[in-house]
């Protein structure tokens, strides 16, 4: 509580972006408008559960899985290492 929203909000800013640019150049489709500023972030992938879910579990990443879908919500918990370790496991395109 003591931290405040626009203080979380500046600390997630850069997280969302380095995911907004890289994961693209990965096969992920942006589904979030790039104008939102809300703290999570989500991408089309085809088969996203099925493939994904058994690296980031290996991995001990949590994020949101469906069918077609990979949603992250960075917040004061993470930095950007968390990221960069996301992003190491993730398949490059």
């Amino acid at each position: 509580m003591g931290i405040g929203v626009d203080a979380i909000r500046a600390h997630r800013k850069p997280l969302i972006a380095r995911l907004r640019d890289e994961l693209p150049k990965r096969g992920f489709a942006p589904m979030t408008a790039p104008e939102n500023d809300g703290p999570t972030i989500t991408f089309a992938y085809r088969d996203a559960q099925k493939k994904l879910e058994p690296i980031l579990k290996a991995a001990n990443i949590k994020v949101t899985l469906g069918d077609n879908r990979m949603r992250v919500s960075p917040s004061v918990y993470n930095d950007m290492g968390d990221i960069e370790r996301l992003l190491q496991v993730l398949p490059k395109a």
